[in-house]
């Protein structure tokens, strides 16, 4: 049986993190929620993160350090699950960081349904950046059928993934609280061998092997920071767009078997598919234009394809894609859309 005081795990992956790493640990150390365990992965930095995170260890003997090979956040966050003893697990970004009560409002709202156990608890988020701060992404609206409305805090419908897709709370695993017991019981890991979709990935291996609703805290209690170099940021790798297109094709033939999921559910998740497929064409085409090794014919093939096409198709009636994207788009030549993209981004700003 829980305790009262249930021991929440919380996991932070670190590299190269000195600059930001005080803003997270203070906010850490100073949760009003106090019977935490704090697990700090390092991936063998340069800098000076390590003696920062020890000045933390020798004045909070919450926090516990591990040193790991570089070899990215997914084995992190796996190394500090397998070492959690937690009934609870948070993860936290090392350049990010929570409001200083967000781990105590899990903490309530889980109690407060006590007779109605959700999968996990998810919470709004601020997106910053350097110039515009605390931004934050909460559900303003909820449309017929996503939930039961309790206060500030809902159970959302499991269709609901869509809409929380949409603004961009459902695929991360920084704004969200787990059943660590439920991880361990079932195995559950990051793919360490994917370098996009990680968290998206985890998150529906979680909803697969356990029942409930979404707990919903409709307010913003973590700080998710857009900076000019995060420290664990993607870069390009090979196997992106394939990884893009294969988690958005089982995210979408997921919803499609949740109740209640509508037409528009659906529409939703392939609006996204779009954007996403058509980020890692861009990402692939900068990252090789210049040089010899950028293969046009594979963008074209790629433009071209009839999944593509179809799917811009839907996403279009739907009017989830701007019209002039989209006619960029269905010329089949990405020169096009990028020069118009070049010139919007001027434009603004």
């Amino acid at each position: 049986m829980m305790s009262e005081k249930p021991l929440v795990s919380v996991i932070i992956p670190t590299y190269n993190s000195e600059k930001y790493i005080r803003e997270c640990l203070d906010a850490t150390i100073s949760q009003t929620y106090e019977n935490l365990e704090i697990i700090i992965v390092d991936n063998l930095s340069s800098d000076a993160t390590i003696d920062v995170c020890s000045e933390y260890a020798g004045r909070d003997k919450r926090i516990r350090i591990f040193s790991n090979p570089d070899v990215g956040v997914s084995y992190s966050r796996n190394y500090g699950i397998a070492h959690a003893d937690g009934d609870f697990v948070v993860f936290l970004d090392s350049d990010d960081y929570p409001e200083r009560d967000m781990i105590e409002s899990y903490i309530n709202a889980d109690k407060s349904w006590e007779e109605r156990k959700p999968a996990f608890i998810i919470c709004g988020m601020f997106f910053d950046n350097e110039i515009n701060k605390n931004v934050d992404t909460t559900i303003s609206i909820l449309e017929p059928g996503y939930g039961y409305i309790e206060g500030e805090n809902y159970l959302l419908s499991r269709n609901a993934v869509s809409a929380l897709s949409w603004l961009k709370l459902f695929n991360f695993v920084t704004n969200k609280f787990y059943d660590l017991k439920l991880i361990k019981e079932n195995d559950l890991r990051f793919d360490e061998r994917i370098n996009i979709g990680e968290d998206l990935e985890f998150n529906l291996d979680y909803l697969d092997v356990c029942d409930g609703d979404l707990g919903m805290i409709n307010r913003p209690l973590y700080h998710y920071i857009k900076r000019v170099s995060n420290s664990l940021s993607l870069t390009y790798h090979d196997s992106d767009l394939e990884d893009t297109k294969k988690i958005y094709e089982r995210l979408i033939a997921w919803e499609e078997k949740q109740k209640h999921v509508t037409e528009d559910n659906i529409l939703v998740l392939k609006a996204m598919y779009i954007t996403d497929w058509i980020s890692r064409i861009t990402t692939y085409y900068e990252h090789f234009r210049g040089t010899d090794k950028l293969r046009k014919h594979i963008i074209r093939a790629e433009l071209s394809s009839p999944k593509f096409k179809k799917m811009l198709m839907e996403v279009y009636k739907a009017k989830k894609i701007g019209r002039i994207r989209y006619l960029c788009l269905r010329t089949g030549r990405y020169e096009v859309f990028y020069f118009v993209r070049s010139i919007y981004q001027i434009m603004k700003g």
